[in-house]
């Protein structure tokens, strides 16, 4: 097992709206051989970075300890698991382009992955990811070239996903006054794990993202709390439940792994049955997984879908 850090200087970041860093690192861990094998781009959910999941955990594995353990068990072979910083002063990244944020989705496809493929002399590649991770994943893997992908507790179906998030953020927005001030009020704060300010803020970065103006627009009023029809409109154009319908036939031919907490504490298990009803409809073969939990501490699930991704890339499985 190793792990090499690269840099990337990336063009399209270098004049984002918040001066985040253009020059961006990304681990690749390789199990065996370090070329032509297949690779896994690994995306972190809201509040993290993918580099995150090398950190030792006393109470669980990281991706680190999982990856070598498969690897010793025989359930995985030569791989290449790509981790990279994308981690924004809006506290995550949902890894789409975006006026208000930043060209994350450039950044991914034309930069770092050109970049790692010819390296590694990659053979096959694949995606995965939890909660933002696995809308990224959902969202990168039905638009590119990637022949399998793995999402796990996908942010999908808006409507349950962020709207109950909305009536609760506005006084803690309002505290700021608006978006960008409540940004710097954010990290002027000591005690920024509170769940009122982590709440705000991923509202704050999802209209960074999911709106259409430059700036950061909310989808909804400050004073009244009165849903803004036009940017709404705008944010669920961007929900798997919505897009996929435009991408089935990119689908077609991938491998595709999909699970979730029955008891979900983002209500996602709702917009994740939808998209097994779209792709059970469409007849689109994929592995469609329940388990009881809830969102968070479910990293035990890469069992499953590394195991998945590495035998559908290795052409062990068709």
């Amino acid at each position: 097992m190793e792990i090499e850090y690269l840099e990337i200087e990336s063009d399209f970041l270098r004049d984002n709206p918040w001066k985040d860093p253009y020059r961006r690192r990304v681990a690749v861990m390789t199990t065996g051989s370090k070329e032509n094998i297949p690779g896994i781009l690994y995306l972190s959910g809201y509040f993290s970075t993918s580099l995150a999941q090398l950190n030792l955990d006393p109470l669980s594995e990281s991706l680190k300890d999982r990856v070598e353990r498969l690897f010793m068990e025989k359930k995985i072979g030569d791989l290449a698991l790509i981790l990279p910083d994308t981690f924004t002063s809006l506290g995550g990244n949902q890894y789409l382009d975006s006026k208000a944020a930043g060209l994350y989705e450039s950044f991914l496809m034309r930069e770092l992955v050109p970049q790692v493929r010819e390296k590694y002399r990659i053979t096959s590649l694949g995606v995965m990811g939890k909660s933002s991770g696995g809308y990224g994943a959902l969202h990168l893997g039905s638009k590119y070239d990637f022949q399998g992908m793995a999402a796990h507790s996908a942010d999908a179906y808006f409507e349950y996903a962020y709207l109950p998030l909305f009536p609760r953020v506005i006084q803690t927005l309002r505290r700021a006054g608006n978006p960008k001030e409540f940004v710097e009020f954010f990290w002027a704060q000591q005690d920024r794990k509170r769940r009122d300010l982590l709440d705000a803020m991923m509202i704050v970065g999802l209209s960074a993202f999911y709106s259409p103006a430059e700036g950061v627009e909310l989808p909804f009023e400050m004073d009244t709390g009165r849903v803004r029809e036009d940017v709404w409109k705008h944010w669920i154009s961007l929900d798997p439940v919505r897009f996929l319908v435009e991408r089935k036939d990119g689908l077609r031919g991938k491998s595709l792994y999909i699970d979730v907490g029955s008891r979900d504490d983002f209500n996602l298990q709702y917009g994740n049955r939808m998209i097994h009803e779209l792709l059970n409809s469409w007849g689109i073969p994929h592995v469609y997984e329940e388990f009881h939990g809830g969102h968070m501490n479910t990293s035990y699930r890469y069992d499953i879908s590394l195991v998945y991704l590495f035998e559908h890339l290795n052409g062990e499985l068709s």
